[in-house]
């Protein structure tokens, strides 16, 4: 009976989501490692969504300094580089990240190789077995840092005599007095856009909720509710091109 044990782990987290548990990609081993793993007698055994293991056979002679895992980092999000910080990343350019021990920041760790990319990876990550892992490797994702934005549109048509402002649950989230836009999808219409002041990390999860308000133009002092309990903007429900590359927006119907 053989019995094994484990010379690397490998684990995926993402700053994006709670807890940092993202199971939005898949790591694809190379035909040739695969062929190496059967010469070495290693195994990969998957601990949970995020967290790989390696495993080698006890008694084994050990590994060659040029012996290395390779394995593509496939992300299965199409939204995955709407709200990841990946820096300068070229997207037809390939990359390899090699592995070490600790945590490993991936916008800053890629190292750009000279040819295309191909297929579906965003990199490939290259593990050297004549290293000595003494801690988990741990692939940290940062999220972007976006204003959030709220296009406000009327279901009348008439928005343009009419004065809002947001506000947020929070103290730490404030908003900028509204703007008359171009609506992008609708030519000749008019919306009201409402941006926060500051850039906000994206999170797939927020506690915040806003509050929308029509400002009474005769008696500046007054207002009325016109919206409560509105969520945070979510990635990808309107693409921020159409507006500002710095936002991320939700649609309001009032």
């Amino acid at each position: 009976m053989s019995w094994y044990k484990e010379i690397a782990v490998v684990r995926v987290e993402h700053e994006y989501f709670e807890d940092f548990l993202s199971s939005y990609f898949e790591l694809t081993l190379t035909k040739e490692t695969k062929e190496l793993m059967r010469r070495r007698g290693i195994v990969m055994k998957e601990k949970a969504h995020n967290i790989f293991s390696f495993l080698v056979e006890e008694g084994n002679s050990g590994f060659f300094d040029d012996d290395s895992m390779k394995m593509e980092f496939r992300p299965k999000d199409p939204n995955f580089f709407l709200y990841t910080d990946m820096g300068d990343f070229d997207m037809l350019s390939q990359y390899t990240l090699r592995g070490k021990s600790g945590i490993v920041d991936v916008g800053k760790s890629l190292e750009r190789e000279d040819r295309n990319r191909y297929g579906g990876s965003l990199f490939l990550l290259e593990i050297p077995l004549s290293v000595e892992y003494q801690e988990e490797m741990v692939l940290k994702f940062k999220a972007k840092f976006l204003r959030w934005g709220y296009i406000i549109v009327s279901n009348t048509g008439n928005i343009a005599n009419r004065s809002y402002c947001m506000e947020s649950s929070e103290d730490s989230i404030a908003f900028r007095h509204p703007e008359l836009i171009d609506l992008p999808w609708q030519g000749g219409d008019k919306g009201v856009l409402i941006a926060s002041s500051e850039k906000i990390p994206l999170r797939a999860r927020n506690i915040q909720k806003m509050t929308l308000y029509e400002m009474d133009a005769q008696r500046p002092k007054f207002r009325r509710v016109v919206q409560k309990n509105i969520e945070p903007p979510v990635v990808g429900e309107v693409l921020e091109k159409n507006v500002s590359k710095n936002l991320v927006v939700r649609l309001l119907y009032v």
